[in-house]
């Protein structure tokens, strides 16, 4: 009996977190996950601010959440899609939201990365960012080694597509073209 119970306590300890699991999943909505230290920027005139961030909160349109570490080449992973975006489409039809890793800031390097996510606020002032101070994003979303991930969800919040790595052409291609079907889905039921 005794076996027994020690092997069904292994398979539980086993199962339970991948139940638990927190990494997008195509069809389901985002994990939730909440930023309250530093969090999202907010632009206010001329000044800036920091307010809690939530996953929950979700724009209303076709939605492309980005998360990679506060890394000049982490930075790049995802900017020849975002810019794809930004060519194709309105900025309007869409939303960016980018989450930086600030855990994963070089020495020393931490206040330049403020600075830049800030002047990148002044140029996309309708798109969120937002600062994860102690990298929970990477965790609660098992990001992995890496720490990156790249997340497109429709209008209701429902994960259509999750990458942690860049995107080939070919990628990028099946990507866009997911987020204009996206778009015009949620201009008939948004």
């Amino acid at each position: 009996m005794r076996k027994h119970f020690s092997l069904y306590g292994l398979a539980l300890l086993l199962i339970i977190p991948s139940a638990l699991a927190g990494e997008p999943a195509a069809g389901a909505p985002l994990p939730p996950l909440k930023i309250e230290d530093r969090g999202e920027v907010v632009l206010d005139g001329d000044d800036f601010a920091f307010a809690t961030w939530s996953s929950e909160q979700q724009p209303g349109k076709v939605h492309v959440l980005q998360y990679f570490g506060a890394t000049r080449a982490d930075s790049k992973r995802f900017k020849p899609f975002t810019d794809l975006l930004e060519q194709t489409f309105d900025r309007g039809q869409y939303h960016v939201t980018t989450v930086i890793n600030l855990d994963a800031a070089l020495w020393g390097t931490t206040g330049l990365v403020v600075s830049e996510v800030k002047d990148s606020k002044r140029k996309y002032p309708d798109s969120t960012m937002v600062l994860d101070e102690n990298g929970s994003g990477a965790k609660a979303w098992q990001l992995g080694d890496d720490g990156t991930g790249l997340i497109i969800m429709d209008g209701q919040g429902v994960v259509q597509y999750f990458t942690r790595g860049s995107l080939d052409e070919k990628q990028m291609q099946k990507s866009l073209f997911l987020v204009r079907e996206k778009i015009e889905a949620c201009a008939k039921a948004c």
